[in-house]
């Protein structure tokens, strides 16, 4: 079938680090499928989420914007009234949108836009009509591995009946429904976040005991923010044991392998219907997750590679040759990317920056410097504040409402050979060299020796501040403000 103008499929996962994939280095985990379709695109190396949470990551997927031009800081602000997304633009093209999985994007008026929408969450579809669906829900709920900060368990129900099958059923379904016309899907996979559970055969696929753990120092959180020392306790991180830990990555990346069969099972449906060849697919992440690293899971208030460095790959056979590339990009730049690939004009706003040039073999000025944001405003607690942590990694007394490091704004940027974060109004901050500390685990803030690199650093984040200001509504064409 050759179509005047080619569908769209985003697959987005949810919590999903790059590092967590055979393509991005990680020679324990095994997803044939992703590799493939990597294989055929563009694989960006050193893409990232600019603000690590699901909202804000996913109302810029769909604007274009920074998380403090839309106002979506945190997962408590759902894309507000008023912004252009991706959503409406394809609907305005006539085109069948559809979205399978998890939402935390668009509010109720806007997600009802959508012809097709079918839900899911953490726990699987919101209404479960299958009885092993309902099953599997349920043990979800009374395992009570949710409440536990470091639980990874075998379901024991089906791989079919839980969420991310669900979800792909509804993908496929979509796509056959829509096959002679041209849609928009949004294919919204809600692994492999916490709960940390798969089913046979993917959660025995990677014995704990064989699971490498990240270099591991008990005394670097002493050199981090207060933000920090807070949610490690939040945590239990404090009492975490290296078993504990590994029995969590070697669930998580059971999770990745599950993705990778349902993806690689939906990837066979286009190619049956004969829709492979007329389609774009991008497929990312919404942000990382800790899994080990800084002594840490799950996410916090902090912008180290590991929460914030995703996967991303675009495929458009015939169109995009396959290639890698060590750009630094950002999830703010897919909507313009998309309409310099359609030939749409981009939205008045939109402050990603399109690959399209990069993609079609055209020149490109690549970024020299990647930027993040993170928290809410308000004075962040000092490290003694008391709190209400769990008594041990796996007891079931973890609730991520108790997580007190929010509050207080960062702002980080990210050249190849340094990280700085800067906590507004504080005396502590971070500052990695990167070419000799990887993990970001050396906290250099505040040595003298650094002075230099991080007032060149804190000069680069105020350029970007100053002009990524919401540029909305834009200057008329040749108005110099007399």
């Amino acid at each position: 079938m050759s179509r005047t103008r080619p569908n769209v499929v985003v697959i987005m996962t949810d919590e999903q680090k790059a590092t967590a994939l055979p393509m991005y280095g990680n020679a324990s985990v095994r997803a044939p499928h992703l590799t493939q379709l990597a294989a055929a695109g563009a694989r960006f190396d050193w893409a990232f989420a600019t603000c690590p949470l699901c909202v804000p990551a996913r109302v810029s997927l769909m604007t274009g914007r920074y998380p403090h031009t839309t106002g979506s800081r945190t997962n408590l602000f759902l894309m507000r009234q008023g912004e252009r997304h991706l959503l409406d633009i394809f609907r305005e093209h006539g085109y069948r949108t559809g979205l399978a999985g998890k939402n935390h994007c668009f509010r109720p008026e806007e997600l009802a836009k959508f012809d097709f929408l079918q839900e899911a969450g953490h726990l699987g579809p919101l209404d479960p009509k299958d009885d092993a669906a309902v099953a599997a829900r349920q043990w979800l709920i009374d395992s009570q591995v949710f409440a536990r900060a470091w639980g990874a368990e075998r379901n024991p129900h089906p791989p079919e009946a839980l969420g991310t099958a669900w979800i792909t059923d509804q993908a496929i379904g979509f796509i056959e429904e829509n096959r002679e016309q041209s849609f928009f899907l949004w294919y919204s996979i809600a692994d492999p976040h916490t709960p940390l559970q798969t089913a046979s055969p993917y959660a025995e696929m990677y014995p704990p005991q064989d699971v490498p753990l990240p270099p591991q120092d008990p005394e670097e959180i002493r050199t981090k923010p207060a933000a920090q020392q807070l949610d490690y306790r939040i945590f239990a991180a404090d009492k975490v044991t290296p078993e504990i830990m590994r029995q969590a990555i070697a669930i998580y990346y059971g999770m990745n392998s599950y993705i990778d069969d349902q993806v690689g099972r939906f990837l066979a449906q286009l190619d049956r219907l004969g829709l492979a060849q007329d389609t774009i697919i991008v497929y990312l992440s919404d942000h990382g997750d800790y899994m080990g690293e800084h002594g840490m899971i799950r996410k916090s208030k902090a912008l180290y590679d590991c929460l914030c460095r995703i996967p991303l790959f675009v495929r458009w056979p015939g169109r995009i040759q396959p290639a890698a590339y060590d750009d630094f990009v950002c999830i703010e730049d897919i909507l313009p990317t998309l309409m310099d690939l359609l030939g749409w004009e981009t939205p008045a706003g939109v402050q990603g920056r399109s690959l399209a040039p990069r993609l079609l073999g055209g020149e490109y000025q690549g970024r020299e410097a990647i930027f993040g944001e993170h928290g809410l405003e308000g004075a962040p607690y000092p490290a003694t504040t008391a709190l209400q942590t769990p008594a041990g990694p796996l007891t079931p007394d973890f609730h991520h409402g108790n997580k007190l490091g929010t509050r207080g704004r960062i702002k980080s940027v990210r050249t190849r050979d340094w990280k700085l974060v800067h906590y507004a109004g504080q005396p502590y901050g971070e500052l990695y060299d990167l070419r000799a500390d990887p993990w970001e685990i050396c906290n250099l803030y505040g040595q003298p020796a650094h002075d230099a690199v991080a007032n060149e650093l804190r000069a680069r984040l105020m350029d970007w501040m100053i002009e990524s200001e919401d540029c909305l509504p834009p200057a008329p064409p040749g108005d110099m403000g007399g």
